[in-house]
């Protein structure tokens, strides 16, 4: 089995702020991630209120599940120390086919 680790972000955030977060969690753990935004429909703000933030960790990674997800949690709390009213986020693992695990956006979306 493979593992699917999420970054959830709840809360307004800036325009750059998911390619910037999306940047550091490639850089700080070598995985390859895809952003989900989450329909909410129509927000009083205009802009994105939820984004998803997707990898799958396979048997091969050289990195270990646990490893990779202590590297995701400190990108996280790195980036919401950076801001004066952080978003809510969130940290989740699942387990998914091997298959997932394949190098493709299908992979990422399910």
């Amino acid at each position: 089995m493979a593992t699917r680790i999420s970054v959830t972000v709840k809360g307004l955030t800036g325009l750059d702020d998911p390619g910037r977060m999306l940047e550091e969690l490639e850089a700080q753990t070598g995985l390859s991630w895809g952003a989900q935004a989450v329909d909410k429909g129509k927000v009083l703000t205009g802009g994105i209120v939820e984004i998803v933030l997707v990898t799958v960790v396979g048997k091969a990674t050289e990195m270990a599940v646990s490893a990779a997800v202590d590297a995701v949690k400190g990108v996280v709390e790195r980036w919401r120390g950076e801001r004066l009213d952080p978003p809510e986020t969130s940290v989740g693992t699942e387990s998914v086919p091997d298959s997932a695990a394949e190098p493709t956006a299908q992979g990422l979306d399910g």
